[in-house]
């Protein structure tokens, strides 16, 4: 599946939804607030992630991350629990481990269990059966990276950049080849692939180590809080009283149309932005307050 498949099949989906409203003459004059507000995000914050001069290391932390850079949809249920889980966690929680040289390696994430990632991110086993699920996916997805990196790069990460021809467009497409990473999703005869998390991996190792091309080919990714900025700002229109399940109609519509803005959003802004540089603007503003306060749609999914 090529990168350049997923807007096309994003413009398609947007073009017959049934559970979304897209308001598109809302779009250019949105997409110059968001511009005007958030400045381009040109590096990885240093207080939650891992950057060394080590390149290899470096390149391992971010694959490592991406391979489990999802639960989104778990979060809530742990902050019910008692228990602080967001992205953040997660990219400090394996912070912390590069720093103490654990897990640094593919070769390390081979053997790694559900009790190393809940120790690593002080989640307790059997807290509650969701949260298990979850730690029981972030290992076995990390597994299977490390597994690929082994068998098929040599156990170095930078001989995967390498064999992309250190393309963020090809590292994504690569990887979203993976089973754990091929987030493609079969709507209405078709399938529609977003590749959230391949392509935010060849945005992060191009912040990590800064000499990727060809990022401005990727979309946006998408999760489950593009879609919530946008109908809190009244971009999108969709209800979310109700369960969306992973896979779902309404889920697809939901991610596809968050793409389709994003890339009009972009179109409407003329050259010098990316849909990278805008997706990280509408996650910022996710983050602010009057955003924040009120609930995204929850899925529990593998793939954000």
């Amino acid at each position: 599946m090529r990168v350049a498949d997923i807007a096309p099949a994003c413009a398609e989906v947007a073009a017959q939804v049934s559970h979304v409203k897209i308001n598109h003459d809302e779009i250019p004059a949105y997409a110059r607030f968001i511009v005007g507000k958030y400045s381009v995000t040109t590096e990885l914050e240093a207080e939650h992630h891992y950057v060394s001069t080590d390149r290899e290391k470096t390149a391992a932390y971010i694959l490592a991350l991406n391979s489990v850079n999802f639960g989104s949809g778990y979060f809530m249920i742990a902050k019910e629990a008692g228990i602080e889980l967001e992205y953040d966690v997660i990219a400090r929680g394996l912070k912390k481990a590069f720093e103490q040289d654990n897990f640094v390696t593919p070769q390390d994430w081979t053997r790694v269990t559900a009790k190393d990632l809940s120790e690593l991110l002080s989640i307790s086993l059997d807290r509650h059966p969701h949260l298990d699920e979850l730690l029981h996916n972030f290992a076995s997805h990390l597994r299977a990276t490390g597994e690929k990196i082994v068998s098929e790069y040599g156990g170095k990460v930078l001989n995967l950049l390498s064999a992309c021809g250190h393309s963020a467009a090809a590292l994504a497409e690569t990887v979203g080849a993976w089973p754990h990473f091929r987030d493609v999703h079969h709507y209405k005869g078709r399938d529609v692939p977003i590749l959230k998390r391949a392509q935010i991996l060849g945005a992060d190792m191009n912040l990590a180590l800064g000499d990727l091309r060809d990022v401005d080919r990727l979309t946006c990714f998408a999760d489950n809080m593009v879609p919530h900025v946008l109908r809190c700002d009244g971009i999108l229109e969709y209800t979310t009283d109700e369960a969306i399940h992973d896979g779902s109609e309404k889920e697809i519509e939901l991610r596809a149309s968050a793409i389709h803005v994003v890339e009009c959003m972009r179109k409407a802004l003329g050259g010098g932005i990316t849909s990278v540089n805008i997706d990280h603007m509408l996650w910022h503003r996710g983050y602010d307050p009057d955003i924040y306060e009120r609930k995204p749609h929850r899925t529990r999914s593998v793939w954000y």
